[in-house]
């Protein structure tokens, strides 16, 4: 959809969002909270929303807070980091399949708690992103809105709590072995932006999820390989990449859409949960295993957005090139290998016995919101 359209009626929303959006990350900012500009606007703008007054995102408000992110985490892939990245496979893989797990777990709870069928909650429960899961499961032929407001609720608890718990739940937060040292230069990075906005915007219509993020990550990346000196990206353009993000997490808030299924929330909330705390088990036990931070693996394995965990790791300069490693791997194969996984178990799902089968066939087999 064009950014752009119906702008003239979108506008007193987006102007109201950022009339509540500045002065809730400025609040929180003084508060002393992780990760503020993001945390502040989100929960200001969407209880707002929830509360009847429609506010949008700014056009092109989660491409801009992409590239400015993808721009600044790309400068931590040097030859000595990547190399590094490299003998953690065993773990990335690990924490990849411990995803699905969770995931196929947490469907089936919600499943039978909520009466939803199972392919809905499956895609539901798969932290892919809310765009690939819901395009996933209109292909299957399962529902659209519980997966929408399941990844809508549990991005945001994951946003909300994760970086509290590490900032004060006495985890012991081990900073980043490697901090990008090189100066500020904006005839360097006014062009680089430019330039990420248009890979961006190329990847995406060739149906690339998270092309802003990831193609100014790929592409800094190589450059810093190379030996090039690209520019440090300012503090103040991370913030406003945290505000675009909290504006666009609560403006997806939308009063008529939660409360025409709001019977589903509090079993989305139970479900992402559950999900949450498995993650964060998932994540204890594998830095045990593996003998990595236990802050760095709960960010690593916490069913976010690619986007917010990469932020969250860079505000809390939380081993960065690793916590992205892993997210980005889970979404190349949660994305690329989802709708395998979900035939496969369909298919051995579908090998019950013929009186179960009959049974299946007479019953309801989907639960309508």
């Amino acid at each position: 959809m064009n950014e752009f359209t119906n702008r003239r009626e979108r506008m007193p929303g987006i102007v109201k969002a950022l009339a509540v959006g500045i002065p809730a990350g400025y609040l929180f900012l003084r508060l002393h909270t992780p990760i503020p500009w993001m945390i502040g606007p989100m929960i200001g703008v969407a209880a707002l929303n929830l509360w009847g007054v429609r506010m949008h995102s700014p056009p092109y408000a989660r491409q801009m807070g992409q590239v400015i992110l993808g721009s600044a985490v790309s400068l931590y892939f040097t030859p000595t980091v990547v190399k590094a990245l490299a003998a953690h496979l065993p773990a990335i893989i690990a924490a990849t399949v411990a995803v699905f797990l969770v995931a196929g777990l947490g469907a089936l709870i919600l499943s039978r708690a909520s009466g939803v069928d199972g392919k809905s909650t499956f895609f539901a429960s798969v932290p892919g992103g809310a765009m690939a899961m819901a395009v996933l499961a209109d292909r299957y032929g399962a529902q659209i809105a519980p997966v929408a407001v399941a990844h809508s609720l549990r991005v945001s608890l994951v946003v909300i709590l994760i970086p509290f718990a590490l900032t004060y739940g006495g985890f012991q937060l081990e900073a980043a072995a490697y901090r990008p040292s090189v100066p500020l230069n904006y005839l360097v990075l006014t062009p680089w932006l430019a330039f990420g906005c248009v890979l961006g915007e190329f990847s995406e219509r060739l149906r690339f999820n998270n092309g802003y993020l990831l193609m100014p990550i790929f592409f800094g990346a190589a450059v810093t390989l190379s030996g090039f000196e690209l520019s440090a990206v300012p503090h103040w353009m991370t913030n406003f990449a945290q505000l675009m993000f909290g504006l666009v997490l609560g403006a997806r808030y939308e009063r008529a859409f939660f409360m025409r299924y709001k019977l589903f929330i509090p079993f989305a909330l139970l479900n992402s949960f559950f999900i949450l705390i498995a993650s964060v088990a998932a994540g204890a036990l594998l830095a045990w295993l593996f003998n990595l931070p236990i802050a760095t693996m709960i960010i690593a394995t916490s069913p976010g957005g690619l986007a917010e965990m990469t932020i969250t790791a860079q505000a809390l300069q939380i081993s960065v090139p690793l916590v992205v490693a892993f997210h980005l791997f889970r979404v190349v194969v949660v994305n690329m290998g989802t709708q395998y996984i979900y035939s496969f178990a369909a298919a051995i799902l579908d090998r019950r016995p013929s009186r179960a089968k009959k049974q299946a066939r007479g019953s309801t087999s989907t639960t309508q919101l």
